[in-house]
């Protein structure tokens, strides 16, 4: 080997070590800094109604990423909805080297999580297993605000005293943008939030969904601001504002019914909603057919409401009928194109 080549590999060895040295000192540092990051966030969280704990923190992931393992977190806090107490027996978060606005986040051995308002329970919630990611744009950033993605393996979901009102999914797949400005008028989304649900049971549910829901899903936006305050004050100064919820979409899967679309849903004086909705069903005689068990409808009245709509039905990509209308909540009743479907759930502020 020829002396020029020996001093040419020696030199990169230096470097290699050097560069080798500089940045497994970058790392140590970014990690120290990172644990008293997360101490610090947590004191500071606490000032706004949020308290955060846990019994052991530790980085790891050294070289290629940093990876900040909790043992035993709890997070409570308040708002204007209520208040949440969440726990897991361990919960990760894992970044880049040289990117911390962008995190992928991991509870293996689920969560749990109850849910209150005014102090009194509200409903219970586990997972048994946990995994996510959250984004955090640049200040500089027109994308909207902070992204967060989450999905929850074999979900329950319990209201307070009532465990035969208990509802499972096999999976629940949840979006949600949260705003990095202030709202100011109702033109501006104060709230991004979407769900997936998959392999629904709901021991409570009205026919006709019984059952498994194999699909349920939507994506709304929650427009204007709605101000910190006990609930029905709350909605009553976001309607007073011109808040609306926009569905940008909407879609249902369960047993032959099949229902899609998007509309806008709103408060009117009594705080009740009010909305129109369009979009296409199939399966409709499996629905009108759930409306006369529960009730809702005779089932003369079904008859002639279905024999109306089916004047409207084409046939749909799989070769069953499918008819395409508009769906609206007004004066307290539901309305499926013309026909009078029944009385609109009405929302309890009590």
């Amino acid at each position: 080997m020829s002396r020029s080549r020996r001093l040419g590999l020696l030199t990169a060895a230096i470097l290699l070590v050097v560069v080798s040295g500089g940045y497994t000192a970058y790392w140590m540092i970014a990690a120290g800094r990172l644990k008293d990051g997360v101490v610090a966030w947590a004191e500071a969280m606490r000032g706004q109604g949020l308290d955060a704990s846990w019994k052991a923190a530790r980085v790891a992931g050294y070289p290629f990423a940093f990876r900040l393992d909790l043992s035993e977190l709890r997070l409570r806090g308040e708002a204007s909805a209520g208040e949440f107490d969440l726990g897991a027996p361990t919960i990760s978060g894992t970044t880049g080297p040289f990117n911390f606005r962008d995190w992928s986040v991991a509870a293996p051995q689920g969560i749990e999580a109850n849910l209150a308002q005014h102090r009194v329970p509200f409903a219970h919630i586990e997972a048994a297993a946990a995994s996510g990611a959250v984004s955090v744009p640049p200040e500089t950033s027109a994308s909207g605000g902070t992204r967060i993605w989450l999905s929850l393996d074999d979900a329950t979901a319990e209201p307070a005293g009532k465990p035969d009102a208990r509802g499972t999914a096999t999976a629940a797949h949840l979006w949600m943008i949260l705003p990095d400005q202030p709202v100011r008028s109702d033109a501006e989304r104060s709230l991004g939030f979407a769900a997936d649900l998959r392999g629904v049971r709901i021991p409570a549910a009205p026919a006709p969904f019984t059952g498994t829901i194999e699909d349920f899903g939507f994506g709304i936006s929650v427009m204007g601001n709605v101000p910190s305050a006990p609930p029905r004050q709350a909605a009553e100064a976001w309607r007073r504002s011109g808040g609306t919820v926009e569905f940008d979409h909407f879609n249902l899967d369960c047993g032959g019914l099949r229902i899609e679309g998007s509309g806008t849903l709103a408060l009117d004086s009594e705080l009740q909603p009010i909305g129109a909705f369009s979009g296409a069903i199939e399966g409709y005689d499996r629905l009108f057919g759930g409306l006369v068990t529960a009730g809702q409808m005779r089932p003369a009245q079904a008859g002639i409401a279905q024999l109306a709509l089916g004047v409207l039905a084409k046939t749909g990509p799989d070769g069953k009928p499918r008819i395409e209308t508009s769906f609206t909540i007004q004066n307290g009743q539901m309305y499926l194109g013309p026909v009078k479907l029944g009385p609109a759930p009405r929302i309890d502020w009590r």
